[in-house]
């Protein structure tokens, strides 16, 4: 909020507690009719007594000469003072001509002489005349008494919602009824062009029947194209209405219409169910300070809510105006929940087995505070993933949702999961909003919500308490080393946990730039805490694409890699993720495949449900040429993160080269659906379709690939070995002219060189080539055995003794 509005904020309220209250302002005791809805001033509540009572024995004192029990407004006989609010004073009065009890709204007399008062009653009017709706309070007429325009109305039997909900909340399906009723004849204002703008539950009734009816619309405001009422109520600036209930928009004096109903409605639907305020506070200023500034306690709600029913709270009171559903979607929303027969409130009977931690929404805007929605998430399925009885899904597959989140439930459906648990961070100063929720996909049912309000310090206590709780909320037998693990903090220090989920955020772009970017992260967080074991994974996760993607020289990248992961493992040995980045480094680094698959089968030991392991002991059996083996082992990963482009990638890749190409081409499409920005999909689709002898459609693809990855050396390369396998040998020669003047300025795969030396039947220079690729312990260099682009070399001796080198049997 800009300084300027705190400041006018803070000057109008300290004048209002200066201000002495006007005499019309006295409390009046009421009949609890209608009158009472009508009052402006929530802190002077109607009495108990019901309507219909003895009104003689109330004895009011309105002040300002307005009406006298037994004078005549027209031919409406006043018998008794109903209320008495900002707005005005209410009365009973009885019809003489139809013989019928209305309710009749006055202005005090000393306010008479204010113009803008008088125009706005004088809206009123006219706004309420022009509504005829089933759950909105009738407007008979306007007269005058003594000059005093007097609004004549129906007049409505029962409780206001204020004083029914006083009692506690209500049940579920009542509150629901209500608020389908509330909702209708919101819409129906609303179609008009009409917003209420003083949307409360004292400006609710429940009839003795069930009925809703809404009252006082005398703070409405016509929408702009409804050119038949002229008076613009609010000038700017100017706020009206009652704060607890009011929209941000509201509150900050800046246009108001619709969306600032919704805003109230959901205000008004969360007390029905919650039994309290969704913001509250002392003083007009908390009050304030709350609706501007934090989110509901979602805790409070009902346990077994239906899911629908907390999506249209959420959407409700979201502070930005623009995302708030339009009134009549909330409305189809209740009435679905209520059509759906769901038990309202019932306990979880039905085992959770499955769950994907969706990406948490950044509700701040702020790009630079994107990283902790990300790392919140990411630490969630980190620590849950370590429980042996809960499938989490993994991290690749989830993250395709981020930005576009729709429906959770449905999310999980196409997940085939049994729970999903989304949520909200919201980063103020130094203060720290979380909510948090986990829905029951198959009965739509919220099992478990928080909301954390914490300052930022405690961002790391937060996420073990989410994975605590949801553990508690699906009632998993845990073991005494399960609860340990739960436990475990791998830093005390807040900032060195900061700078960890700085790091995987960059991690997770998997640019050369923002690899780089994570790495430096890690490494600040190591130098605040040396004992960080998750950030030396990160640091060792972190140097593995830059060395696999050519971004850095492997032999400079591969030991960095091994270092960090091996420290990682000395301070927790538990660590599947360092564990994986030794079996991926092994290969390039000891030449021994046996090793690399004892390193790959520790890591699948240590964390059977982390996907990147099975990975990398496919890639393993793929560069051995057990293509059977290999394909069970990447189908496992891809279970396990069904949407990872990186799986799909690399599933591809062993399709390649086990030369199912048809099949490695699906998988590469697979992959540029889901994201047609991802270059390695068109890079397998490339060299597959150059294996199928479709050139023009290998040079397009790979030509596409090497846009995408900002000209990387490795797309180059291929993209020069479709040229040569099309028989464009000028071409050819030109990458390869390109790639030896970059390789004076950074590092270029020599294998992947070679292999366009090999398609254009220079042998003695493809083989000098893979010498060099296999000094940089290149990555490529390991697939030699299997390499569809190096088969004319297979028969030469000097190329199967550089295959026994690598520890492989020629084929």
């Amino acid at each position: 909020m800009p300084q300027n509005r705190w400041s006018w904020l803070a000057a109008w309220y300290r004048r209002a507690r200066k201000r002495p209250p006007p005499s019309h302002a006295r409390p009046v005791p009421t009949a609890g009719a209608a009158g009472a809805a009508f009052a402006a001033n929530e802190t002077r509540p109607p009495s108990s007594a019901t309507e219909g009572g003895d009104a003689t024995n109330a004895a009011p004192e309105w002040r300002g000469g307005a009406l006298e029990r037994g004078s005549f407004v027209g031919p409406y006989e006043v018998l008794s003072p109903l209320g008495v609010g900002g707005m005005g004073q209410i009365f009973r009065a009885r019809d003489r001509n139809l013989g019928r009890d209305v309710a009749i709204k006055v202005l005090p007399s000393a306010l008479t002489h204010a113009p803008e008062r008088l125009a706005r009653f004088r809206r009123e009017a006219q706004l309420l005349a022009s509504l005829n709706h089933p759950n909105i309070a009738t407007v008979y007429g306007l007269e005058h008494a003594d000059d005093l325009p007097c609004l004549v109305m129906e007049l409505i039997p029962g409780q206001t919602l204020a004083e029914r909900v006083s009692a506690g909340a209500l049940g579920v399906a009542e509150a629901l009824r209500i608020g389908v009723q509330v909702a209708d004849a919101l819409d129906a204002a609303h179609r008009q062009g009409i917003t209420h703008r003083d949307v409360k539950p004292a400006n609710i009734k429940l009839t003795p029947e069930g009925r809703i009816k809404v009252l006082d619309f005398g703070l409405a405001k016509a929408a702009p194209q409804d050119s038949s009422i002229s008076i613009e109520m609010t000038q700017p600036g100017t706020i009206l209405g009652t704060p607890a209930y009011m929209s941000p928009e509201q509150l900050l004096a800046e246009p108001a219409n619709e969306p600032a109903d919704v805003w109230a409605f959901g205000c008004v639907l969360y007390e029905l169910l919650a039994g309290r305020r969704p913001f509250a506070g002392t003083t007009f200023a908390e009050v304030v300070a709350a609706v501007l500034k934090t989110e509901p306690d979602w805790t409070a709600l009902p346990p077994g809510l239906p899911k629908p029913v907390r999506d249209v709270l959420d959407r409700c009171l979201d502070k930005l105006a623009v995302r708030r559903a339009p009134i009549a979607e909330a409305r189809a929303a209740l009435e679905a929940s209520l059509r759906s027969g769901t038990p309202l409130a019932q306990p979880h009977d039905q085992p959770v087995r499955a769950i994907a931690v969706l990406p948490f929404e950044n509700s701040s805007g702020d790009p630079e505070t994107e990283y902790l929605g990300d790392g919140l998430a990411e630490s969630t399925i980190f620590s849950l993933s370590q429980l042996p009885s809960l499938r989490v899904m993994a991290r690749g597959t989830v993250f395709r949702y981020k930005g576009r989140i729709g429906n959770p439930a449905d999310i999980g459906q196409e997940l085939g999961v049994d729970a999903v648990l989304s949520g909200r961070v919201l980063q103020r100063g130094d203060s720290l909003v979380v909510s948090a929720e986990l829905i029951d996909i198959a009965r739509g049912w919220q099992l478990w919500g928080a909301q954390y309000r914490r300052p930022s310090s405690d961002l790391l206590s937060i996420e073990q308490e989410i994975a605590r709780e949801i553990t508690d909320a699906l009632r998993l037998k845990l073991s005494a080393e399960d609860k340990a693990t739960l436990a475990r903090r791998y830093t005390r220090n807040a900032e060195a946990y900061r700078l960890y989920l700085k790091g995987r955020y960059h991690w997770g772009k998997r640019t050369a730039d923002a690899l780089q970017k994570g790495i430096a992260y890690f490494r600040e967080a190591i130098e605040i805490d040396p004992t960080y074991a998750l950030a030396y994974a990160g640091l060792a996760e972190g140097y593995v694409p830059l060395a696999f993607y050519g971004h850095l020289a492997p032999r400079d990248a591969l030991p960095k890699a091994r270092a960090a992961a091996q420290k990682a493992l000395e301070l927790d040995p538990g660590l599947a993720e360092a564990q994986t980045v030794l079996a991926a480094t092994a290969a390039f680094t000891t030449g021994d495949p046996a090793s690399t698959e004892g390193a790959a089968r520790a890591a699948i030991e240590l964390d059977p449900s982390y996907p990147r392991a099975w990975q990398v002991l496919a890639e393993l059996y793929m560069v051995q040429g057990r293509f059977d083996d290999a394909f069970t082992q990447i189908t496992r990963a891809l279970e396990l993160d069904p949407l990872s482009l990186a799986m799909h990638a690399a599933a591809g890749m062993v399709c390649y080269y086990g030369r199912q190409h048809e099949l490695a081409a699906e998988y590469a499409r697979k992959s540029i659906e889901m994201d047609e920005n991802f270059f390695p999909g068109y890079w397998i689709l490339g060299l597959a379709l150059e294996q199928q002898g479709d050139y023009s459609g290998s040079i397009a693809a790979l030509a596409r690939a090497r846009s995408l990855s900002n000209d990387s050396a490795n797309m180059i390369a291929n993209l020069g070995g479709a040229y040569a396998a099309s028989g464009d040998v000028a071409a050819a020669r030109r990458i390869i002219a390109e790639l030896d003047e970059l390789a004076s300025r950074r590092y270029v795969d020599q294998a992947l060189v070679a292999g366009i030396f090999a398609l254009l039947g220079d042998q003695d220079e493809a083989l000098q080539r893979l010498e060099r690729a296999q000094e940089d312990k290149s990555r490529t260099v390991s697939r030699i055995a299997v390499d569809p682009r190096l088969d004319g070399l297979r028969g030469d001796p000097r190329f199967q003794d550089l295959v026994r080198r690598q520890g492989l049997s020629p084929t």
